[in-house]
């Protein structure tokens, strides 16, 4: 691009000037002191001052994004927690921010925020924001193995912009069912799909394996990966004592790894700020399209395999951009589980071959899973990579159970920076109101099954939960501990199977009909 063309563009363009990465791997022989998760975040974050060649100084807003240990009790930290993250990383930045952001959960956090820091800095409501997340769960995990105490307690009285979801990802229908993971959830979902696709489950691992092989090559060349290995499909769909089984169909090499230790962090500020500061324009990088929805519960969906607000917010995009994936240069779908690749790749008309990449980090599963930043990363790299080309990638976000979605269009061209407009941001949230709810059955005696995971669990009895329906098409979920009917699910799907329930210690117990 040449210089005019940079001229031409409004002061208050909000852009990206700055990305960076950090990650620690663990070994055998480690020994304590482990970094804390905010120690990794302004790792990350001044590896992004470095790149903008600017100071901690000039920050005037930082954002984290939530961790896992302080939105879900599965990953509770024992070793304590900073009560305002954004002020831990100003510490050890040297940075005096005015404005201080914790986030809400969910693994579309990063896309959100920054968008919303965008739109603040186009508004004139800060100049500098700094968007920060981390992982230390590997850390916390070897820490607990091994016998080490830690402290990683941090007080603070500052001012803190605590933010709150205080929707459920998950129905009290579905929790009391037994599914308890995210893992179990999107269990239901890939197999509606292996139902829709007409495969069996032996068919359908080799198409889980042969989907993801492609990004563990990618992960394998990616610095940061958590597991730098290229996997073959075979290998991937081989179950062993390494990737033995979690939730049918998956098994651990399958699913999203939350034992990392990496973060991740961007720098936004306006076209003016910029020249300022001296940020080389080529490092400059502009939002063309964006857009965000929310579906319902899983198990209230129309169709289990599938996410009417994922179409919605894909197409939105898509078409903000006026753009197809052809015109995409790059590409990073969220991989937190095969079925949220397949799903993406269905209404985006993507190969699921591994002939068009569809990662540049090398995805969830493998590059790794640190909690809700995931997609920091993404924007990272992709951040790092666009500069100096005219490019234009695609970022895919998704939270809860496949329930929440937000997808960003990347772009080098000056031409595209007006495609957004940021001073009516309401309009980047699809409407979803619209999106059906099948009702519960409170009680229901007899139904048909729609989708099943078998959950593996070594202490005790593995679990069988049916997601099935009346013939009324009420919904309900029911579960069973019986050695033959979790014997019989994991031979063959019982998708269409007809069940009996019954109630026995306020849970919803499933049978098989005898035909």
């Amino acid at each position: 691009m040449t210089a005019q063309h940079y001229q031409r563009l409004a002061d208050n363009t909000p852009i990206i000037i700055g990305a960076g990465q950090y990650g620690e791997r663990l070994h055998p022989l480690c020994q304590p002191p482990f970094s804390a998760p905010m120690q990794l975040a302004a790792a990350a974050s001044q590896v992004a001052l470095q790149d903008a060649r600017v100071t901690a100084g000039d920050i005037d807003t930082i954002a984290v994004i939530r961790l896992f240990s302080d939105a879900a009790r599965a990953w509770a930290s024992p070793f304590g927690r900073s009560n305002n993250p954004p002020e831990s990383v100003a510490r050890r930045l040297g940075a005096t921010p005015v404005q201080r952001i914790y986030s809400n959960a969910g693994g579309t956090e990063p896309l959100q925020i920054m968008v919303e820091l965008l739109q603040a800095i186009a508004c004139g409501e800060m100049k500098l924001a700094l968007l920060t997340g981390a992982e230390a769960i590997a850390n916390q995990r070897f820490a607990l193995r091994n016998g080490y105490e830690e402290n990683w307690r941090e007080e603070f009285d500052t001012p803190l912009d605590q933010r709150e979801y205080h929707k459920r990802f998950a129905s009290r229908e579905e929790i009391s069912s037994g599914l308890s993971l995210p893992v179990h959830y999107y269990a239901l979902i890939e197999n509606s799909q292996a139902h829709q696709m007409g495969h069996d489950q032996q068919q359908h691992r080799q198409y889980m394996a042969e989907l993801l092989a492609p990004f563990s090559t990618v992960a394998a060349a990616n610095p940061y990966s958590h597991s730098p290995v290229a996997y073959t499909s075979g290998e991937l769909a081989a179950v062993t004592n390494s990737n033995y089984p979690i939730s049918l169909p998956y098994s651990k090499l399958l699913v999203a790894q939350d034992a990392v230790n990496q973060a991740a962090a961007l720098l936004l500020t306006s076209v003016g700020h910029a020249r300022q500061l001296g940020v080389d324009p080529r490092q400059w990088i502009f939002i063309e399209a964006y857009a965000q929805g929310e579906d319902q519960y899983l198990s209230q969906r129309e169709d289990p395999g599938r996410s009417t607000a994922m179409a919605r917010v894909l197409t939105a995009t898509m078409a903000m951009a006026e753009a197809t994936c052809a015109d995409m240069d790059l590409i990073d779908l969220y991989s937190c589980f095969p079925c949220a690749v397949h799903g993406a790749c269905e209404v985006l008309g993507l190969p699921t071959d591994g002939s068009r990449p569809l990662t540049v980090t090398g995805g969830l599963p493998f590059f790794g899973g640190p909690g809700n930043n995931y997609s920091l990363h993404a924007l990272a790299e992709m951040a790092v990579r666009l500069r100096g080309k005219p490019t234009r990638a695609l970022v895919s976000a998704n939270g809860g159970m496949l329930s929440k979605h937000a997808a960003v269009v990347l772009t080098t061209a000056p031409a595209r920076a007006a495609a957004v407009d940021w001073d009516n941001t309401q309009d980047l949230t699809v409407d979803c109101t619209d999106i059906p709810a099948r009702a519960y059955a409170d009680t229901p005696r007899q139904g048909e099954i729609i989708s099943y995971t078998v959950i593996a669990r070594r202490d005790k009895a593995d679990i069988g939960i049916v997601l099935a329906e009346t013939h009324t098409g009420q919904r309900f979920l029911a579960s069973s501990t019986e050695l033959a009917a979790t014997r019989s699910m994991q031979d063959s799907s019982p998708i269409g199977r007809a069940v009996d329930v019954q109630e026995k210690d306020e849970r919803k117990v499933f049978s098989f009909r005898q035909e």
